[in-house]
C-alpha cells in the first residue's frame, strides 16, 4: 500500500514538473513601463523622446508643474501637431488637460514598433514646442 502511495505521489510530481506555463512556448510578454512626464510654461516636453516596447503596458505619470493647463497625448506621426485634439489619442493614451499644479497617471497598450509623437493639446502649446517622441521597439 505504501509503495502504492510512493508511486502516486511521485507520478504527481513527475506530471507537475513537466506541465510547463499555460502559454505553451514560454513567451511571458513586453514587461509593464512606466514613463514620467512633466508639462511646464517654457512649452518643452519635458523629457522630449522616450521609449517602450511593443505591446506593454505603459503607465504615464504626468505632472503639471506649470501655472498653466497642459496636456499629454500620444498620437501617430501624420497628424499635425499643431491641430492635435485628444480625440487623435493613440490607444486612449491621453492625459485630458490636468489644471496647474496637479498630477495624473494613465495606462494604455504601447502600439506597433515605430516612432509616435505626443502633445500637449492645449491651444498653442504644441506651437510653442511641447511636443516630443515616443519611440516603440519589438519585442
Amino acid at each position: 500500500m505504501k509503495r502504492a502511495l510512493l508511486l502516486a505521489l511521485l507520478l504527481v510530481l513527475f506530471l507537475a514538473a513537466c506541465g510547463g506555463d499555460e502559454g505553451g512556448n514560454g513567451d511571458t510578454g513586453p514587461e509593464d513601463a512606466t514613463l514620467s512626464f512633466s508639462g511646464n510654461d517654457s512649452f518643452e516636453s519635458d523629457p522630449s523622446s522616450a521609449s517602450a516596447p511593443a505591446g506593454a503596458n505603459v503607465t504615464v505619470n504626468f505632472d503639471n508643474v506649470g501655472a498653466l493647463e497642459h496636456s499629454w497625448v500620444l498620437m501617430t506621426s501624420d497628424i499635425d501637431p499643431l491641430t492635435a485634439t485628444e480625440a487623435d489619442a493613440l490607444n486612449n493614451a491621453s492625459s485630458g488637460v490636468v489644471p496647474p499644479g496637479e498630477s495624473t497617471s494613465f495606462s494604455f497598450t504601447a502600439p506597433d514598433p515605430g516612432t509616435y509623437q505626443y502633445v500637449c493639446t492645449v491651444p498653442g502649446h504644441a506651437a510653442g514646442g511641447m511636443v516630443g517622441t515616443l519611440t516603440v521597439n519589438g519585442n
